[in-house]
């Protein structure tokens, strides 16, 4: 799912922290149901997913794979919406949580993302004009739901960094990690790095899977998503 989106990081703008990693949060589908709404595409502990954000994205997405060249099929579509649908419930949870812990994200952050964005720059500097026409056009939003929006995606990066960085690889950790791998431990002094990031990022993948699972038994998330592709 993530690896999924990352080849798509740019056009969603999904991924502003690098500790997604391949597998997190896999099996959401199974705490999700069926519901009705008229305006989200999921409800999430109270809070909705507008479904105009997320056709939005959905389209971005597939607008870029036809231009790199690749055949969109229905199959293909359909794998798009469920990785964009997991990818924005997850955020909403995500989000949510770290705003229950206190975490905050500051406006100077979303205005210091917003005037580093390309797409929103003239030459060499942020133009207003520039950004107000590619967020209503390539986004199909106001610069105010932007902002909005950029702020829970910057809380939920926040609350995954302060889950990745609660991981703790012992030595001893990293060589039996090492052992297990390799069998033996004649080049553990020289990869030793190596070797605890990778067990820190599968330790990550655990706790994250673990957390959303607690998250999702705790919490109400409602999907429409599959109302809404028959009512079509």
């Amino acid at each position: 799912m993530i690896a999924f989106l990352s080849k798509y990081r740019r056009p969603v703008f999904i991924g502003t922290v690098a500790v997604f990693l391949v597998g997190v949060f896999v099996g959401l589908g199974a705490y999700v149901f069926t519901s009705s709404s008229d305006d989200a595409v999921a409800e999430v502990g109270g809070s909705k997913i507008p479904y105009k954000r997320f056709i939005t994205q959905v389209n971005r997405v597939m607008s870029n794979m036809k231009d790199s060249g690749t055949e969109v099929n229905d199959a293909l579509s359909k794998t798009v919406k469920q990785e964009i649908f997991r990818e924005m419930v997850i955020e909403e949870l995500l989000s949510q949580q770290g705003g229950k812990i206190g975490m905050i994200v500051p406006d100077f952050e979303v205005a210091v993302e917003v005037q580093n964005t390309p797409q929103f720059r003239e030459g060499n500097a942020f133009s207003p004009r520039a950004y107000y026409m590619a967020v209503l056009g390539q986004f199909d939003m106001s610069p105010s739901e932007y902002e909005a929006w950029r702020k829970k995606s910057r809380l939920a990066a926040k609350f995954k960094q302060f889950i990745y960085t609660s991981v703790k690889v012992t030595p001893e950790e990293a060589k039996a990690y090492c052992l297990a791998k390799n069998k033996n431990l004649k080049d553990f002094d020289k990869n030793q790095a190596k070797y605890t990031d990778e067990l820190a990022r599968d330790k990550f993948a655990n706790l994250a899977n673990y957390l959303l699972r607690q998250l999702t038994s705790r919490q109400e998330v409602k999907s429409y998503l599959d109302r809404i592709e028959k009512r079509g």
